[in-house]
């Protein structure tokens, strides 16, 4: 491919008076300012010289004009530069250094060898694109990897056949004992649906995303503190989240995870399972205002919490800590209430109650409804009669605006529970990037070992995503028409260039893409030695 540059002058600082600035379609114009007059009606004018426009860091690029009024010794850019080659290189490259700075691309060597550099590869890939693997060789070869080959379909799929159950548990294992070990790991389950007959855990069962498919189930381990995906495990879509987390921690003890503490949403809760874990692991998990256990605690403590003396701060939540030994190990439960919250509960639980009434009274069999409502019918069904009960509604009622937490970390106060408890939400956003951004909602395979080497080189790029996520959080904010899709496009604005007599290049880098590079501690002096080590090993660059 061949290119032309426009020769122009560099540029130079704006004057800072004397001129004018005029926008004309995307570019802005700048005119010096000279001597004033009446024209020929008597209006106040003055005479304008244009000097040249503004490039997008607000330098002037100068005319002949700007010399001829200011002085100076014009001095032109570079003239007619002819090019061979043009690569993106921003995206890749930023990943990459993510993955070398977090120590994710030395567990991987340490771990798979030759096989690391493929899977990361691939990891950045997915993450850049999604997670349609056969595009990998057209997109290796259109980027600057620093690679000495480009992965084809057949080679991603003998990537996936390697990724073998011992060897991603030895990296989950090193994975989990690279980060600090004293911070609470948050735990969830998402489903992954399939069109696929071929994959051994893909069965029906509880749909989170409500869609009429099988599934495979998948649990993770999400560092509070370190804020990253820790450890994965698929199962069988059938298995309910509770009856599996047994399973789970018994992954703890093969994976060297000590010293730690878990949170987990209500879901997970059941007598069997705390007893287990107590003897184990310093937990919170959360508890269903349903259970017996919290209706107790709300008859019992429900008008306590109210008092402003068990205010947390400016949160409008009250929280109470109550000791407690019922499951033959010390433990506290922590009340809170909050009232903002009742009305919305009310109004939602009303509607649901109507919906479940026209259902019922349509003829359908509805067991979520079973606590609100009675249901009476002649034997040959040609009569029905739908019934609220109104005492467990009340009761329903009643109970709302409080939740409630169990936890053995005793230390922790009501309002420490209810913080760590509320960071459990950031492995919620993880399984939207997971289903949404690395395209993972479908499974677009079609045998296990195929499936559980794609989830993992998924998991791989789940990580270098969440650490961009968590380092431009705060840019984010500030700047919040560019999501996460139009960072990674800014990235790959940054491309190389390979010049007929050999020169390596790379465009001019912009105020935007500074500023996020800044965040990850790069300048120009890191990119420029990248673009020279990467090329040396990429044939593609050279052809």
């Amino acid at each position: 491919m061949k290119a032309k540059h426009k020769p122009m002058y560099k540029s130079v600082p704006l004057p800072q008076s004397g001129v004018s600035v005029t926008t004309s379609g995307k570019y802005k114009y700048v005119y010096h300012i000279g001597r004033g007059y009446r024209n020929s009606k008597g209006q106040p004018t003055n005479d304008k010289t244009g000097i040249g426009k503004l490039d997008e860091n607000g330098m002037l690029i100068p005319n002949e004009n700007y010399f001829a009024i200011y002085g100076g010794t014009p001095q032109s850019e570079p003239e007619a530069v002819e090019v061979d080659s043009i690569l993106n290189f921003g995206d890749h490259f930023l990943l990459d250094h993510i993955a070398e700075n977090i120590g994710l691309k030395k567990v991987m060597k340490n771990i798979f060898g030759e096989l690391g550099d493929d899977v990361l590869l691939l990891a950045i890939y997915m993450s850049l694109t999604g997670n349609a693997l056969y595009r990998s060789d057209s997109w290796c070869r259109e980027t600057l990897t620093g690679r000495g080959k480009a992965i084809t379909s057949q080679h991603c799929s003998r990537v996936l056949e390697k990724l073998d159950e011992k060897s991603r548990m030895s990296f989950f294992s090193a994975w989990a004992n690279a980060r600090e070990q004293q911070e609470y790991l948050a735990y969830d389950v998402t489903s992954i649906s399939s069109y696929a007959r071929g994959i051994d855990l893909v069965e029906y069962g509880y749909n989170r995303d409500n869609e009429r498919l099988p599934q495979m189930n998948l649990g993770m381990y999400y560092g509070e503190e370190s804020k990253l995906p820790i450890f994965y495990c698929t199962y069988k879509g059938s298995i309910v989240d509770k009856s599996h987390l047994p399973y789970m921690m018994r992954y703890n003890k093969v994976l060297g995870i000590k010293n730690v503490s878990f949170v987990m949403d209500r879901g997970f809760f059941s007598e069997d399972n705390v007893k287990e874990m107590a003897h184990k692991h310093r937990f919170i998990v959360g508890l269903s205002n349903s259970l017996k256990l919290s209706k107790e605690m709300i008859s019992k403590h429900g008008q306590q919490v109210m008092s402003s003396r068990y205010d947390i701060g400016l949160t409008g939540v009250k929280g109470l800590a109550i000791d407690d030994d019922r499951y033959d190990f010390r433990s506290k439960i922590h009340l809170f209430y909050a009232n903002i919250k009742i009305a919305e509960e009310e109004r939602l639980f009303k509607d649901k109650l109507a919906a479940w009434e026209e259902e019922l009274n349509d003829g359908v069999s509805l067991k979520i409804a079973e606590d609100y409502f009675t249901v009476a019918e002649d034997k040959d069904g040609t009569n029905r009669a739908v019934e609220r009960n109104y005492d467990a509604i009340d009761e329903k009622i009643r109970n709302m605006g409080y939740f409630l937490m169990l936890t053995t970390d005793l230390s922790k106060t009501p309002d420490e529970v209810l913080d760590i408890y509320r960071r459990k939400d950031i492995i919620e956003k993880c399984f939207d990037e997971l289903k949404n951004d690395l395209d993972m909602r479908r499974l677009r395979v079609h045998s296990s070992v195929a499936a559980e080497g794609k989830m993992f080189i998924a998991f791989i790029g789940l990580i270098l995503r969440t650490y961009v996520h968590n380092k431009l959080r705060n840019y984010f904010d500030t700047n919040r028409a560019m999501s996460m899709p139009q960072v990674f496009d800014e990235m790959r604005m940054i491309k190389t260039v390979k010049t007929k007599d050999g020169m390596l290049l790379y465009n001019p880098i912009t105020k935007k893409q500074r500023t996020i590079l800044e965040q990850f501690g790069i300048d120009e002096e890191v990119i420029s030695k990248a673009i020279h080590k990467y090329a040396k090993t990429n044939p593609f660059f050279f052809e």
